[in-house]
């Protein structure tokens, strides 16, 4: 019984150890050097429209100003175009995006706009810049990742966009 308790330490110890380091080490991966990704609304696609539910395709873009590569594993968002709320939900998207790289990726999201459908219009219609708000948290890592709160504002050109 002795012999086995021994055997088991000398060979669980090691492996608890080696476990500590690693997770100590990826802790450390997103220290003080660490820089949060920039996720940017970059189009917006009308894929179906009817008297209850619209269905849009949104692009976002997500900017790794890091040196190490950034796995993301899902999102939770809420999408605002002028105040008006577009959409609410989660993704579970998984993609890579490189060190200091770029990343596009689509949103299929759903949506009841019928009480501001005439606001949206005249703003498409008008050709007036519309300011968006992307709200939200996005799940990083493979084993021990962490989760970045999102908050991104900025104005788009409807000239510019897949309305």
């Amino acid at each position: 019984m002795d012999r086995e308790n021994d055997m088991q330490r000398r060979v669980v110890l090691p492996m608890m150890a080696a476990w500590a380091l690693l997770v100590l080490q990826g802790c450390a991966s997103l220290g003080s050097s660490y820089e949060k990704p920039d996720v940017r609304l970059a189009n917006v696609e009308m894929l179906r429209a009817n008297l209850w539910e619209q269905t849009f395709r949104l692009q976002l873009r997500v900017d790794n100003p890091n040196s190490r590569r950034l796995p993301i594993r899902g999102m939770r968002y809420q999408v605002y175009l002028n105040d008006v709320r577009l959409a609410t939900g989660v993704s579970d998207n998984h993609f890579t995006v490189p060190a200091y790289g770029s990343e596009h990726f689509d949103l299929t999201v759903r949506s009841n706009l019928w009480r501001h459908l005439g606001d949206l219009t005249k703003l498409v219609d008008g050709r007036q810049p519309i300011r968006y708000r992307i709200e939200g948290h996005i799940r990083t890592g493979l084993l021990f990742g962490s989760t970045i709160n999102l908050y991104e504002d900025g104005v788009l050109d409807p000239a510019q966009l897949s309305f």
